[in-house]
């Protein structure tokens, strides 16, 4: 929606965290003249020259207002939005509508359901040490509404709530992997995927993972056209081979050549790279800028080795997916992990299958879905000790216990925090606190 029109309306902003922060200085600095409505909890309330709403959100409220910039955390498939009258729209579609064109920056949206914020990253590295200004924004990094300087690229962050209304109109849009999250938000699988997959509706060029399954099987069922089409992860690009990025039949990159960990990293690297070559630029050069980077803060971050036990913050871990990569880039053997956390309604029994042939030497469970997770260890009789702890610190404090020098203790937990942290972040803090 053009500024112009929104500042005729009656406009609310639902939800006062971040974006919704940013989303209120835009209009003020914007539309100076539009009365606009915070609808936020009393807690929130600051000192900013907006009007705060702070009674019960319903559609009777929401239906006061003309339209409603919704923040992404707010479900369209629940109540009260799926039923209300009022105009629902994100800060992503009115910063798409006026300022994408002023910036004349290139947009590249990153989505998958791991992997996004350390590939962004990693893209942003890479393209600032070519030269380019570059603003890191979305899920992870800067609002994009707060992305108002002019640039040569946008490396978007792209959740699926974020891409869920369609309205990124991306210069390159990007997929990760496509798996299972956020149940409780899109309430199933086939939501969760079309949504996701809504990122390649507007985009100039499409770069995807070409090993897997969930990906290509959208693109095969909705008939999409592959013109546009570029993909990663296969012979005769760029693609992981044991351990080492390759693009053809050229080795590029061993992982001793850097800092991450993982095949799956290598992965990711695959996608920047290809990223770079439909971009046209100089993929030799962004190959020293890769060996530089750095992993970032709660992916699979070292902390550091005590009494000879390693421990190891995978923090941003919030599915078993996630996790089952982070198992293999450890001796299981010698490894003691804590999993477990808020419970999305996300299905653990292939996780634990995956694991039957190659288990850690400890599963200390915790969390919301923590005691699920253990019993269905134990259901499928896998060769590993499980414990089931109430909370990550008292796990914490148990694998340190059990563990034994030449160990690692892994925090990989496969689920979000919000059962009993802020965010991802705080309980990567709180797991270093404990550790020391």
């Amino acid at each position: 929606m053009k500024l112009a029109i929104l500042q005729h309306q009656s406009v609310a902003i639902w939800g006062y965290g971040v974006e919704g922060r940013a989303a209120a200085d835009y209009l003020h600095k914007k539309c100076p003249e539009l009365r606009f409505t915070v609808l936020c909890q009393q807690t929130e309330i600051d000192d900013k020259p907006w009007f705060f709403l702070t009674d019960v959100v319903d559609a009777n409220l929401l239906n006061q207002f003309d339209v409603v910039i919704k923040s992404p955390g707010i479900s369209p498939y629940l109540e009260p939005a799926k039923s209300v009258q009022c105009k629902l729209i994100s800060s992503t579609a009115l910063w798409f509508a006026n300022e994408k064109d002023k910036l004349k920056a290139q947009v590249i949206a990153v989505t998958g359901t791991k992997g996004k914020s350390t590939t962004c990253a990693m893209l942003t590295h890479v393209l600032k040490n070519m030269g380019f200004a570059v603003e890191l924004a979305g899920n992870f990094g800067k609002p994009l509404i707060s992305c108002i300087e002019p640039c040569d690229f946008v490396v978007l962050e792209t959740s699926s709530y974020q891409a869920q209304d369609g309205a990124i109109q991306a210069d390159v849009a990007v997929v990760l992997n496509l798996f299972t999250e956020h149940l409780n938000w899109h309430l199933n699988d086939s939501n969760y995927h079309a949504d996701k997959m809504r990122l390649l509706q507007q985009a100039g060029q499409v770069v995807l993972n070409a090993k897997d399954d969930n990906i290509k099987t959208f693109v095969q069922h909705r008939g999409l056209s592959e013109q546009h089409f570029h993909w990663f992860d296969q012979h005769n690009g760029f693609y992981e081979l044991n351990q080492t990025l390759m693009y053809q039949d050229k080795a590029l990159l061993s992982r001793y050549g850097w800092t991450l960990k993982g095949a799956h990293n290598l992965v990711n690297a695959a996608a920047v790279m290809t990223v770079l070559d439909v971009l046209q630029l100089d993929v030799k050069k962004a190959l020293n800028s890769l060996k530089s980077f750095q992993p970032l803060p709660h992916r699979l971050q070292p902390m550091g080795e005590i009494d000879g036990v390693q421990f190891i913050n995978d923090s941003i871990s919030s599915t078993p997916h996630a996790t089952l990569a982070a198992l293999k880039t450890v001796d299981c053997d010698k490894t003691l992990l804590l999993i477990g956390g808020f419970d999305r309604g996300v299905d653990w029994n292939w996780w634990v299958e995956a694991i039957k042939k190659q288990p850690p030497k400890f599963i200390l469970c915790s969390g919301q879905n923590g005691e699920k997770i253990h019993h269905l260890i134990l259901k499928h009789r896998i060769k590993t000790q499980s414990i089931w702890q109430p909370s990550l610190k008292f796990a914490v404090k148990k694998a340190k216990q059990l563990a034994q020098a030449g160990d690692v203790v892994l925090l990989s937990p496969g689920a979000p925090s919000f059962d009993a942290f802020k965010d991802y972040q705080h309980r990567g803090q709180q797991f270093a606190q404990w550790v020391k």
